[in-house]
């Protein structure tokens, strides 16, 4: 049996499930779009907000370079004698191999919190800076002032930072470091030479430019570039120092993975930085650091840019899982409308196929009955003829029906109707048409079949009527016709049905043996 055509009330249902799913998904979109607007704004926020932080850490720098100029302005005399002096710093001075200095392998000289490395052995020629250098390390937890505009407060940052002396050739970090196992090299100048900034600035990456502008008295900043020390992607803040008008030396400030992370940190919205993906990457160098990211990820829904410096660009992404979490009843809402309105529209659709079917279906035998030609063959048959598609028309009726009937009863007349109609449908394929036009007459369209073919059908008829007519009481007559080109449909019946007819009449039908 084919599909059939269904009346224009579930094409109707259709077309009106289609209009309320679109609108459905145009506000859903309109909801979603809105969203994004809202984390695009906030993206903006969070990139300020890192900012702000940044040049905060550039404030730092900048405080601890004034107060440690005054101090080392200020001459020796105030540590002439004592813990402090020249000479007592002097008697502590610790080296490794052909490094000279303080804490070197331990704190050693616990004055001083950090460690001093230089080749330089004559101690006395930076001893007299270590006091100045005290102060390097108090004022980084002490940056709040009553006169400032900022508002920043509250943000602990774990960077490490260097005093790099230019007049004495030193370097000083603010941390313990064991000097076995790792020596500024790039900073420190052996053979007693001064510290070429220029030299040792570009193993940092820092621009030509930049490095004017420092010795000028400005702040300034590194491209991203692989630390030597900690072995990860990071960026420097450089900040000078001036004694009696001259450049004595720059604080070096390292902003590494954790301090991006602090920066950038939302305390108004923990919850969303749990999705977020970010990086800052170089805009010169390519390189990138990324600092944060989901510990799953399934697919970014957009990627915000914001520019930091001339140097660098932040990138932000928002995981959709955060849309899917914090959106989800309108998810849920969606999809279950889209879900009831499909299964509607499904529904009738079925129930119009059902009724389309039964409209045009022969109760008894479950073949066509005559509503097909009308609905689908009188259309269908020239169409495929134009193609030269071979049609072939069977007409196919019971013997002796009126002698069943009289005889056993007009329930055996329905069970001889019934055996033919079934035998029909199990030999015919899906795309020919069986029909019951009334009574015991029967109509077979052979799509794609030549009237030789045609003959294995009435084999096939047979040979299943033989099987399921336990009665031995049922048998057909036929009559086959291939159409010509010309041929109408009705003529084609006819001339199979006169075919039927005279088979009848010569007595040379196809019965049961």
């Amino acid at each position: 049996m084919k599909e059939t055509k269904t009346v224009p009330e579930s094409s109707a249902h259709t077309k009106s499930t289609i209009i309320i799913i679109l609108i459905t998904t145009l506000v859903f979109a309109i909801f979603i779009n809105h969203e994004l607007d809202n984390l695009n704004k906030y993206s903006r926020y969070i990139a300020e907000n890192g900012k702000s932080a940044l040049f905060h850490e550039e404030y730092i720098n900048q405080k601890i370079s004034l107060h440690l100029s005054r101090s080392f302005s200020a001459g020796e005399h105030k540590y002439a004698h004592g813990p402090l002096s020249p000479a007592a710093i002097c008697q502590r001075m610790e080296h490794t191999g052909n490094i000279y200095g303080l804490n070197l392998n331990g704190h050693t000289f616990p004055s001083l919190p950090g460690t001093l490395q230089t080749y330089d052995p004559d101690c006395k020629k930076w001893a007299a800076d270590v006091p100045g250098l005290l102060f390097f390390n108090n004022q980084i937890g002490d940056t709040s002032s009553k006169y400032s505009f900022s508002n920043y407060t509250g943000y602990k940052f774990n960077n490490t930072r260097y005093y790099i002396d230019l007049k004495n050739n030193y370097i000083y970090i603010d941390k313990i470091v064991n000097t076995k196992e790792y020596t500024f090299n790039n900073w420190l100048i052996k053979n007693h030479d001064s510290i070429d900034i220029k030299q040792s600035a570009h193993t940092i990456d820092i621009d030509e430019n930049a490095l004017t502008d420092l010795e000028k008295g400005e702040s300034i900043v590194s491209h991203i570039y692989r630390d030597g020390y900690t072995k990860n992607n990071i960026i420097s803040l450089l900040t000078p120092i001036f004694t009696h008008g001259d450049i004595k030396g720059i604080i070096l400030t390292d902003i590494n993975i954790a301090d991006l992370t602090t920066s950038f940190y939302t305390r108004d919205r923990p919850f969303l930085w749990k999705f977020l993906t970010l990086y800052v990457k170089d805009n010169n160098t390519g390189k990138i650091i990324k600092f944060h990211s989901p510990s799953f990820t399934l697919f970014n829904t957009g990627n915000s840019l914001a520019s930091i410096t001339k140097y660098y660009t932040l990138h932000i992404g928002i995981d959709v899982q955060y849309f899917i979490i914090t959106n989800f009843w309108i998810f849920i809402l969606y999809i279950l409308s889209t879900y009831l309105l499909c299964e509607y529209t499904k529904y009738h659709q079925t129930r119009q196929q059902l009724l389309a079917q039964e409209n045009i279906t022969d109760a008894m035998t479950g073949l066509y009955n005559r509503k097909i030609f009308a609905l689908t063959l009188n259309k269908l048959v020239p169409q495929l003829l134009k193609k030269q598609v071979p049609i072939t028309a069977l007409a196919i009726d019971c013997d002796g029906l009126k002698r069943i009937n009289d005889t056993q009863g007009h329930h055996m007349g329905d069970y001889a109707i019934e055996c033919i109609g079934q035998a029909i449908r199990q030999s015919i394929r899906k795309n020919d048409y069986g029909i019951r036009q009334g009574g015991d007459e029967f109509v077979i369209l052979l799509i794609g079949h030549t009237y030789h073919e045609a003959q294995a059908v009435l084999s096939r008829i047979a040979e299943a009527l033989r099987i399921l007519d336990k009665q031995h009481i049922v048998a057909f007559s036929s009559g086959c016709y291939q159409l010509e080109a010309s041929d109408t449909l009705e003529i084609a019946l006819h001339k199979a049905d006169a075919r039927l007819y005279a088979h009848k009449r010569s007595n040379n039908t196809v019965r049961r043996p």
